[in-house]
């Protein structure tokens, strides 16, 4: 008996207030698929899908002809856009099954252990079993808020952008009375490339929140990236259609707070309340340090600046676009602690085939993630021509208690 008392709690958490069934999950979803405003390309009429037919004498790396135009990146409307399904994209629920607080977490353990006496490390098994874990979102939609799509251009200034940044593992939030704008502040202001000083104990996040904080200082369970992009819509090479030669696509980063930061509240680098009392937040932006990239200054008496290499890094590329594909795609991706592909594996070269970097198969990010470290996205482009379009971007971090 009791193999089925922990198999029928299995199946009882896993069944948990169920969401919308017409709600889509980013963890089962088919990233060729999950946007129902998306034709799939794969289907297209292949006579169509290139406006500039591939010329087998060119070995440049230069999608096409920059002066050459193409009517989906023109509009009327002088945005540089024609956008294909106008209506905003719905974010992704996170999960398909009701996202537990910390609270319910706890709650859930303690009833196991205590109304049915089981081990402790056997409830923490059953949960991570169940994947009832708590979980932190950050999302970024331009089109939803009036704006043109992101536009990542390369050999420019913007071929390297930063976008989007997750809260602290182990916060499902910033905390305090923040505004709108404090919010965005810390979402998508660029963190300054300096070098990291001394990290934070582990406790000092805990402070920080009234909801309870993990027990691991690796806690991290699994990261769901979801985007929404495509590139020029137009090649000269032979791989258009596939992601093989593309040269947009999207990179994980990593930061950490730096506690002898010392932020008062005359910093400007953070949006403050206006208000000459204003305090300096506990996690503010000026805080954060970068891991990846990374940064580095040539001489003492210059400033630091990042490190962005030439080509993508195998190890943290999320995803790439498909070569000259007009047709916006949106794709969720998942890393899980649970990931063991090896990168020169034939598993390893069936998610390269896909578009994602070969070496982040292996869990080893998730599971190298430490309690209060930030997870960024950053969009790339490389060589003239080439240009990564982004609609929405957004991170879902999941982290047992």
């Amino acid at each position: 008996m009791a193999h089925i008392v922990p198999a029928m709690l299995i199946r009882r958490l896993r069944s948990m207030d169920l969401a919308d069934p017409d709600t889509a999950d980013p963890d089962t979803a088919d990233p060729d698929t999950a946007d129902p405003d998306t034709a799939d390309p794969d289907t297209a009429d292949p006579d169509t899908a290139d406006p500039d037919p591939a010329d087998p004498d060119q070995a440049d790396p230069d999608p096409a002809d920059p002066d050459q135009a193409d009517p989906d990146l023109s509009d009327s409307s002088g945005s540089g856009l024609s956008d294909s399904d106008p209506e905003p994209e719905p974010t992704p629920p996170g999960d398909g099954r009701r996202n537990p607080t910390p609270m319910d977490v706890v709650l859930t353990r303690t009833m196991l252990t205590r109304s049915k006496g089981l081990p402790q490390e056997l409830v923490d098994a059953i949960l991570d079993f169940a994947e009832y874990w708590v979980h932190s979102t950050n999302v970024i939609n331009y089109i939803a808020e009036g704006r043109d799509p992101r536009r990542v251009v390369g050999t420019t200034e913007t071929e390297n952008q930063f976008l989007i940044r997750s809260y602290p593992l182990g916060l499902t939030g910033i905390g305090g009375d923040k505004n709108l704008a404090e919010e965005l502040a810390y979402d998508t202001s660029e963190a300054r490339p300096l070098p990291l000083s001394r990290e934070h104990e582990p406790r000092f996040f805990a402070t920080l929140v009234d909801y309870p904080t993990p027990r691991l200082l690796r806690p991290a369970r699994k990261v769901v990236f979801s985007i929404k992009s495509k590139d020029q819509g137009w090649s000269s090479l032979e791989t258009y259609g596939s992601y093989g030669g593309s040269y947009t696509w999207f990179e994980a980063g990593l930061e950490r707070f730096d506690e002898d930061q010392d932020c008062d509240s005359k910093c400007t680098y953070d949006v403050r309340h206006y208000s000459p009392s204003s305090a300096a937040p506990p996690l503010a932006v000026c805080g954060l340090r970068p891991v990846h990239p990374s940064t580095r200054r040539d001489s003492p008496d210059q400033d630091y600046k990042y490190v962005h290499p030439l080509l993508p890094q195998d190890r943290l590329v999320i995803q790439r676009n498909k070569v000259a594909e007009r047709k916006w795609r949106y794709r969720v991706v998942t890393w899980s602690y649970l990931d063991d592909i090896k990168p020169d594996s034939e598993a390893g070269k069936a998610i390269e085939a896909e578009g994602r970097g070969a070496a982040t198969g292996d869990g080893s990010f998730v599971n190298g993630l430490r309690l209060g470290d930030v997870i960024t996205i950053w969009g790339k482009a490389r060589f003239p021509g080439w240009v990564n379009n982004i609609k929405s971007v957004r991170i879902d971090v999941y982290w047992a208690l």
